[in-house]
């Protein structure tokens, strides 16, 4: 399936806020409130099985951070990113542990990493970083441990 006939079949059940193709992969842009609906439809009707990663890009100049979830499927050899932008001040997002088993870690991580909290995630407690270190992979993360890079 190529990324122009997944954008299409995408297009007649969810609103796709924007999309590109990145190297024959579709890389779609949707909702907070219609993500949970189009990952659904990815892999119960379209094949996408395999969830392969979920993380986060940081954008404080555009207050948000956007969710990124990339999904495979075998029988096409196929690939399918959806990304979804949260407000930056408070980031929710849906769990989507439900859909995908292995989406509990993933989105664990990624809510240890950039902040994010998962509504409804089955176990939100921390997977790797000591008490105290929040959020690290923001753009503005502070610490009094960090050294500063060399002046050029």
């Amino acid at each position: 399936m190529t990324h122009t006939e997944l954008l299409e079949k995408l297009q007649a059940k969810h609103r796709i806020t924007e999309s590109k193709e990145d190297l024959g992969v579709l890389n779609a842009a949707v909702g907070a409130g219609a993500f949970k609906s189009v990952i659904k439809t990815l892999k119960e009707e379209l094949g996408y099985t395999q969830l392969n990663f979920v993380t986060a890009i940081d954008w404080p100049a555009n207050n948000n951070i956007e969710v990124i979830y990339r999904l495979y499927n075998y029988d096409t050899n196929s690939d399918a990113v959806i990304r979804v932008k949260l407000d930056r001040t408070k980031p929710e997002i849906a769990t989507i542990s439900d859909i995908f088993s292995t989406a509990n870690w993933h989105e664990r991580e990624t809510a240890e990493m950039f902040g994010i909290t998962f509504l409804g995630h089955p176990d939100p407690n921390r997977l790797i970083l000591p008490d105290g270190v929040i959020a690290p992979l923001r753009k503005d993360y502070k610490d009094a441990a960090m050294i500063p890079l060399p002046k050029a």
